[in-house]
């Protein structure tokens, strides 16, 4: 019996990521409390969210592939989360203009009944962007992004340089998601 492989969450990029690497999957999203546990390390808040996403949907599909996910924007000791304005926008992307920050990505996978999580970081670096941040709030590209940007777009012109992977910053370490959906 072939397992389907279903991708709990609504991210759109998380959707194109997985499409790309020409993974068939379909997407059946929970709505959960988000809230991170603070008693807990970053990776392992993350870690812990992204299984309690993939959890409801492992319930309805328990012996299939369930993916859950969640990426956050890590600045200064601080959760940098989706900017509810224009306002809160430009005030996140002023702190990070000629800074470096870090993205993280927790990951959960239920195969059946077996749970793997792992959480990917990448420091990502940006040149002086404050004569830049008008045009791009202007292009309301900001919206529902961790961090107010989204680096596969417009925001690619902040970027001075990364370490690690780009796709996690994008919203999912795809490298890292395929070597467990092939582990036996």
């Amino acid at each position: 019996m072939n397992k389907k492989i279903i991708l709990a969450s609504t991210s759109p990029r998380r959707k194109e990521l997985l499409q790309r690497e020409g993974i068939d999957f379909f997407v059946d999203a929970s709505f959960i409390d988000e809230t991170l546990d603070v008693s807990l390390s970053i990776e392992d808040r993350l870690c812990d969210l992204a299984r309690r996403k993939a959890d409801p949907i492992h319930r309805k599909y328990p012996d299939d592939i369930v993916i859950g996910a969640d990426t956050i924007v890590y600045f200064d000791n601080q959760v940098i989360g989706k900017a509810t304005d224009c306002q809160e926008a430009r005030a996140i992307l002023e702190r990070l203009s000629d800074q470096k920050h870090l993205v993280y990505t927790g990951v959960a996978i239920y195969k059946g009944q077996d749970l793997q999580t792992f959480c990917e970081k990448t420091e990502v670096y940006f040149k002086d962007i404050k004569p830049m941040i008008q045009e791009y709030l202007d292009s309301n590209e900001w919206v529902g992004k961790a961090g107010a940007y989204g680096i596969q777009g417009k925001a690619g012109v902040f970027i001075d340089h990364i370490v690690g992977d780009l796709d996690n910053v994008i919203g999912l370490p795809i490298t890292k998601v395929k070597e467990c959906l092939l582990k036996k």
